[in-house]
């Protein structure tokens, strides 16, 4: 049976590898306004000093569990964000993102999924190890955040955790039918950020099951590729997912989608600034985002 589904496995890898498209954007697609320099800060590196602190958990199944900690010096928040990477990746792909949030006050926690193969991603195993991260790291509120198949774990670990306040799904995907019970009994704040449809986000299976309650948004961020939600990205992703063309779409692409991450973890977290005004625009249409994003669901 293991055989079996990992030849099926590789068969559709294949068939992704095959689907990976290049989206180039006419300059006729292109947005006509500039994203505003308060709200392009909020993608760059913040002032706050950064401690990472390295270890590894034994997993609720026995296998061992890497994680970063990345701590600002003077954190501006008592809540801790726990990020999960995708799909056969680890927690190297997500030290862009928990570098980026921990440099604007947030302490950030990283993980590699010790559950998952190629025969079976056990991505309800990965959530329980999100859970025990998250009880041995921090004895306070959390956020839980996740990119593709890491987000439908973060999705799992929010519904089930009493101490959680929020979840951030980066261009979150469901498998085995595990999203739609979570999201059921979701009744947190959240943002699903979500990619154009394509193989590689499961033709956006997961924004059906995008809970339709107050204080839960869904944006869908224009000529966007899977690969671009998680960061640092690579070319073996580009590959299998496709890329952005030419350089200066894929640059506006991808500030878009750290804007808009980054401003809804500051607001969730309570440090607010200028996040409170760019989470403004974008929910009343403001300028910046016409051509960038549609809102499939403001809070």
């Amino acid at each position: 049976m293991r055989i079996r589904r990992f030849i099926i496995l590789v068969a559709a890898v294949a068939v992704l590898v095959a689907c990976a498209t290049t989206v180039r954007v006419a300059v006729a697609d292109r947005p006509a306004a500039p994203l505003p320099a308060a709200a392009l800060e909020l993608a760059q590196p913040g002032d706050a000093a950064v401690n990472v602190r390295t270890g590894t958990m034994k997993g609720v199944y026995g296998c061992p569990v890497a994680y970063e900690a990345y701590l600002p010096s003077e954190p501006r928040t008592g809540i801790m964000v726990l990020l999960g990477h995708g799909f056969m990746r680890d927690l190297t792909h997500m030290r862009g993102w928990a570098r980026l949030w921990a440099s604007h006050g947030v302490p950030t926690a990283i993980m590699t999924f010790c559950n998952s193969s190629l025969a079976a991603g056990n991505h309800d195993r990965n959530a329980e190890d999100m859970l025990a991260l998250a009880a041995q790291l921090h004895n306070g509120p959390v956020i839980y955040a996740g990119f593709s198949a890491g987000g439908l774990a973060a999705l799992i670990s929010a519904s089930r955790d009493p101490r959680a306040v929020g979840y951030l799904g980066l261009d979150p995907v469901d498998s085995g039918g595990l999203a739609a019970p979570a999201a059921a009994r979701l009744t947190l704040p959240g943002l699903f950020l979500e990619g154009d449809p394509a193989s590689c986000n499961a033709q956006g299976n997961m924004a059906p099951l995008v809970p339709v309650r107050a204080g839960v948004a869904a944006v869908r961020v224009l000529h966007s590729v899977h690969c671009l939600f998680e960061d640092p990205s690579d070319s073996a992703c580009a590959a299998l997912c496709g890329s952005v063309e030419p350089e200066e779409s894929r640059r506006d692409v991808a500030n878009a989608i750290h804007t808009i991450a980054t401003a809804w973890i500051l607001h969730a977290t309570g440090i607010g600034g200028q996040a409170a005004a760019v989470l403004y625009s974008l929910w009343t249409g403001g300028d910046a985002w016409k051509g960038r994003v549609v809102v499939l669901q403001a809070p």
